[in-house]
């Protein structure tokens, strides 16, 4: 029997294994979910058009976003997303071009579906922006097309935004070279002025959701934003892997969105009491060092004297119940990804069982 085996996403087998299943829990990636007091009434369901998503759901989505609602397909999570977006351009005889570091599943897709896959680099001594001349180099190097470049906003791991000078030079450089831009954008609204990178360039499709900045990540609610033309073999795919979403689920998705500034002033709170407590935290460290995110409530950490990342958080969690994410998920060892996204004691409490674990590893 012939079966294709994808690469074992190691990072989602350590989220599901330990997120949240340790007293003192840095490894998340969102805000906590709403309590039922903050969450709208479950409507009715809705039983009109469902053509790539409900009706009223691609139209509030599209005023979200300053678009027009044919420029909106409706997934099932960004995780669905995105590998809509990636089926469409990954094929043999293509090159995907991939931020390093990076979600790892985003270079992972393009890889299962015969694509050869390239990274560009985002390095911490240049604020962790990427380089689009480093771009422009690759797209010559092999006589194979490139077909997409892959990149993360706000950037997963660090939180860092890239400079709106590189996505204009990017969109430029898309165009002459005749390829799609993918910007998974799930963490962008945590941003204080979001600009979308469909909002730059036709060349550019986003990709977001209600999960990391909302904290509704059970409502699995994701889309894929573009231009109809770059949209439209994709949502001719959607219907190959899901036909229609849960109504109930899209449907309070239509409520949540339309009192979306509530709940976004809500994350932007704790990201920025989280954010106070991890960078005070940090600056008392001369052992840890970071480039401090641009919003959200993720971010990158090197451990100066840690080159094992991943022994010392399996210690971590186990002496001291604190989860971290190891950078060895983001081919990074010697880092670690935190989240302080959740109540300020917990974030105080776990930042400090973790010095205590630097301490020791210093003594």
């Amino acid at each position: 029997m012939y079966l294709r085996d994808p690469e074992p996403f190691e990072f989602m087998h350590w989220a599901k294994r330990w997120t949240y299943r340790v007293p003192w829990c840095l490894g998340a990636s969102a805000v906590p979910s709403p309590s039922l007091e903050e969450v709208p009434p479950v409507p009715s369901p809705y039983t009109g058009p469902n053509y790539y998503g409900a009706a009223p759901l691609r139209e509030v989505i599209a005023d979200a976003h300053g678009v027009e609602a044919e420029r909106v397909l409706v997934s099932d999570g960004t995780s669905l997303a995105n590998f809509t977006v990636l089926a469409t351009v990954a094929a043999a005889g293509r090159r995907i071009l991939v931020e390093d570091p990076t979600y790892p599943v985003l270079a992972q897709i393009p890889a299962f579906l015969g694509a050869s896959v390239a990274r560009f680099a985002r390095r911490p001594e240049n604020g962790w922006a990427p380089d689009p001349e480093e771009i422009l180099r690759r797209c010559d190097e092999s006589p194979d097309p490139v077909a997409a470049v892959v990149l993360t906003r706000l950037h997963n791991p660090t939180g860092v935004d890239v400079p709106p000078r590189f996505l204009e030079r990017l969109a430029a450089i898309a165009e002459e070279w005749d390829f799609l831009v993918h910007s998974d954008e799930v963490y962008l609204d945590f941003a204080d002025d979001p600009r979308p990178a469909h909002a730059i360039s036709d060349r550019f499709v986003t990709t977001g959701s209600l999960t990391k900045v909302y904290g509704f990540g059970g409502l699995r609610v994701g889309w894929v934003i573009g231009a109809p033309d770059i949209l439209r073999p994709m949502k001719e795919l959607s219907l190959y892997l899901a036909v229609d979403g849960s109504h109930l689920s899209q449907a309070t998705a239509v409520k949540v969105i339309r009192d979306l500034e509530r709940f976004r002033r809500r994350s932007r709170d704790i990201a920025a009491r989280g954010h106070a407590i991890a960078e005070e935290w940090v600056a008392g460290r001369k052992d840890v060092e970071w480039t401090p995110p641009d919003g959200g409530v993720t971010a990158f950490l090197r451990l100066r004297r840690v080159a094992d990342t991943a022994t010392f958080a399996a210690r971590l969690r186990e002496e001291r119940g604190v989860n971290v994410a190891e950078g060895e998920h983001f081919d990074r060892p010697g880092w670690v990804r935190i989240c302080f996204g959740r109540s300020e004691n917990v974030v105080r409490e776990a930042l400090r069982r973790l010095g205590e674990a630097l301490d020791e590893v210093e003594g």
